[in-house]
């Protein structure tokens, strides 16, 4: 595709965040929650709960299944299996006005109208789920709303680190044979791409040398600007190398 820029989100780590779980069609979650609740109140001075060795073997049992399901995941790869639902044990949800917010495991969740948006554009292997938020007291939707959670499973590298010393910083060390570096929030510097990011294939991507990095073409975030649903994602226009 051709585009006029690319732009750099810093939303997995600025967006606001809840407490909030995911959940998948194979756990009873809800047992999981009883067994936790068990575990840690088992473990309170002059506690007379008991929690048993076979409930410690169900709750590992069932904590496995939800790592299973997790895939590549934490590294922005994929999920083996997409979640059902969304749990929630705080009073505290997300304001209708948000359009883009994180959960627990930084997962990043999108209202009903930015999601719509983001699937109408390429996203290579990286899916949308539509689900809701339950209440794991009642087993109830927490509401009537509707959001998209977004599985993020596609990489590339187009960042040129050596001229973005301004808007990122090393690690000091490689991970995923990569060399890792981590964007100076609130800089107001603009990362350095190779041109090349210019003809990427698909309109969402993370680069694995930068931590929690998210990338859109510009004409995915054009979409999201005439639709008034960009402010969640503090995105920043990076600067193509050979194009300045």
């Amino acid at each position: 595709m051709s585009n006029q820029t690319v732009w750099f989100s810093s939303v997995l780590r600025t967006a606001e965040h809840f407490y909030i779980s995911i959940g998948y069609p194979h756990i009873d979650y809800k047992r999981m929650f009883i067994l936790e609740h068990k575990q840690h109140n088992a473990k309170v001075v002059d506690s007379d709960m008991v929690f048993t060795p076979e409930e410690e073997k169900e709750l590992q049992e069932l904590s496995l299944l939800s790592k299973k399901a997790w895939g590549k995941s934490p590294d922005l790869q994929g999920m083996n299996i997409l979640p059902s639902k969304l749990w929630t044990r705080d009073v505290r949800t997300p304001d209708p006005a948000l359009n883009a917010f994180t959960i627990t495991g930084r997962y990043l969740i999108l209202s009903e109208q930015c999601g719509e948006l983001f699937q109408q554009f390429n996203l290579g292997n990286s899916k949308l789920v539509k689900l809701q938020i339950y209440n794991m007291g009642t087993l109830e939707p927490d509401n009537e709303r509707f959001f998209y959670f977004l599985d993020i499973a596609e990489w590339r590298h187009y960042l040129l680190p050596e001229k973005s010393s301004n808007a990122c910083r090393s690690i000091g060390y490689q991970k995923h044979g990569y060399d890792a570096y981590q964007y100076r929030l609130y800089s107001n510097e603009k990362l350095t791409l190779s041109d090349e990011a210019l003809n990427c294939d698909i309109d969402l991507w993370h680069d694995p040398m930068l931590w929690d990095s998210l990338f859109l073409s510009d004409r995915l975030y054009m979409e999201l600007s005439n639709a008034n649903i960009i402010a969640d994602f503090d995105f920043v226009p990076c600067i193509l190398d050979n194009l300045i």
